[in-house]
């Protein structure tokens, strides 16, 4: 009855660690989206009712209005860092580009579950997204220090400075860079989690498909088997 027991909670064990672990794949994909989005979107910070003139700020790329018709004037390439505005605006880009590639590596490396152990791997893409997470958290402190800029004073007003930025606002691509690094960091977290109980998982299910030696005694383990002491006693008469 309690091998019976035990047998239904290491399958359940087992099945409940497979699910847990699709969930995982599946935000990682979800994240790398968000990541790459993030990259792309030139909305990190904005004017508002109370702002000179009308434009936008991304990592790279920048918005704003002309004077006369406000048409919006867009500028700056990941591909060209000249076109950058200012140092920490590139830093920034950089490290928001670099994460987008190592978890685009981390979703590439999900088909090592078909030809090494889980652990292996769930300990890898744990490393990557670990490194992720220190890649947007160093973007997000380092991108406000870039509003000391004139292109972005001709927009927030000329009392914009370093992690101030006056009139302008911050809009949705930063809050969701910020919600990313929280996500990526549970995330790896999760990960590791994942590939520390792999090896439990592996052993109770092992020890379970043991078959039990039956002895007149009952079920037994097969070191401690009678045949096997009657055996060793033969062996000392002789």
């Amino acid at each position: 009855m309690m091998k019976n027991i035990t047998r239904t909670r290491a399958v359940s064990y087992k099945w409940i660690s497979r699910v847990i672990g699709i969930v995982w794949a599946f935000l990682t994909a979800c994240f790398a989206i968000l990541n790459i989005y993030v990259f792309v979107q030139p909305q990190w910070i904005g004017d508002t009712l109370e702002s000179p003139r009308a434009g936008h700020f991304g990592l790279y790329s920048h918005c704003i209005s002309t004077t006369s018709d406000y048409e919006f004037d867009c500028r700056g390439t990941w591909t060209n860092f000249g076109t950058i505005l200012n140092s920490p605006f590139a830093v920034a880009t950089f490290f928001i580009g670099f994460s987008a590639l190592l978890i685009l590596i981390c979703l590439a490396a999900f088909i090592l579950f078909l030809f090494i152990r889980a652990r292996i791997v769930y300990f890898i893409c744990a490393s990557i997204q670990i490194v992720c997470a220190i890649c947007f958290l160093i973007a997000l402190i380092i991108y406000p220090s870039g509003f000391d800029n004139d292109t972005v004073r001709s927009v927030c007003g000329p009392n914009a400075n370093d992690f101030y930025i006056d009139t302008c606002q911050v809009r949705w691509a930063y809050i969701v860079a910020i919600i990313g690094f929280f996500n990526i960091l549970i995330l790896a977290i999760l990960a590791f989690s994942l590939a520390v109980t792999q090896p439990i998982s592996t052993v109770r299910h092992d020890n379970l498909d043991t078959k039990p030696v039956l002895s007149k005694y009952g079920e037994v383990n097969g070191a401690f088997d009678d045949r096997t002491f009657s055996d060793q006693r033969h062996e000392l008469a002789i």
